[in-house]
């Protein structure tokens, strides 16, 4: 899915420069957070150098409806096997497309939802907007098809924690891409004990795209990953306490703060972090002020 600053933070741009310094500001104004790459280091050739100068042509390989509005969709990386994505935790690369009915191409990031380490191939999670040219061009694309992606976008370096900690991550609807590649990366680092609280709120439970992928890594790593989804749809109901109907509110976010207990918070400080539609990020940006939080606390994709 594109995270959820791609539809406000990427103009419409071209020429191989022109990339760069999009990538550059972009940079500068909403980081993605990159894993400390000391504790996994890649051992094959990764697909996208550090620049954002060189494009890459990936083919689409599967593509798959999970739900009415949103496909889970497979490329094979040029190298095959003998490559594997190297995009950090929490990152994006940037798709490029030349629309039908005009000259300039469209970009947008995407944070992929597969394993930075997984070889020959990378999945991106792709919500369609009624109005977004660059989601209704990847729900188009069939096996075969072909998309032009450069990247990764440079982001925030993250840290093993030298003690054990907590973090917050809060998720508004297609902004969970980021949040479940961070806590996911997190999570799978042998070097790190950080604990994970993830709340994501989103419309009705079909929204939940990443269920089943949430639910294993809670059983995978227990007592690490605690999530809670908060459903503001009509048809929302209470289901226990992994599930919340309403927004991700004051009450919410109070509780999950009490939850992280007198773990949150080390050498690098306390961390929320946080991605969703710009009420969303506003509103909670607004109640974790509220909660004591400063601005340097929460960092926003």
């Amino acid at each position: 899915m594109a995270s959820l600053f791609s539809r406000r933070a990427v103009p419409y741009v071209t020429g191989a420069a022109a990339v760069s310094i999009v990538g550059s500001a972009y940079s500068q104004t909403r980081r993605p957070i990159m894993l400390d790459s000391t504790a996994n280091p890649p051992t094959k050739t990764l697909a996208f150098p550090a620049s954002m100068l060189f494009s890459k042509q990936l083919t689409v390989t599967k593509s798959e409806q999970v739900n009415h509005d949103t496909k889970r969709i497979t490329f094979a990386l040029p190298g095959g096997d003998n490559e594997i994505s190297g995009v950090p935790a929490g990152s994006a690369i940037l798709t490029q497309h030349n629309p039908s009915n005009g000259w300039l191409p469209i970009l947008r990031p995407y944070t992929p939802i597969s394993d930075p380490s997984t070889r020959g191939t990378l999945e991106l999670l792709v919500k369609r907007y009624p109005s977004g040219r660059a989601s209704t061009h990847m729900h188009s694309l069939s096996p075969g098809d072909h998309l032009t992606v450069r990247g990764p976008l440079p982001g925030y370096n993250w840290r093993v924690p030298k003690s054990s900690t907590s973090i917050l991550l809060v998720a508004g609807g297609a902004g969970i891409t980021p949040i479940y590649s961070l806590a996911k990366g997190i999570l799978s680092n042998a070097n790190e004990k950080t604990q994970v609280q993830l709340l994501w709120g989103v419309n009705g439970e079909r929204d939940i795209v990443l269920r089943d992928e949430l639910e294993r890594l809670e059983q995978q790593h227990p007592g690490r990953l605690q999530v809670t989804y908060c459903i503001s749809g009509p048809d929302a109901k209470e289901q226990g306490e992994k599930w919340t109907k309403g927004y991700v509110d004051k009450s919410v976010l109070q509780q999950a703060i009490e939850r992280c207990g007198s773990t949150w918070g080390d050498d690098q400080g306390k961390k929320v972090f946080l991605c969703g539609p710009p009420a969303m990020e506003n509103a909670v940006g607004k109640t974790l002020t509220e909660l004591g939080l400063g601005k340097k606390e929460v960092h926003k994709f």
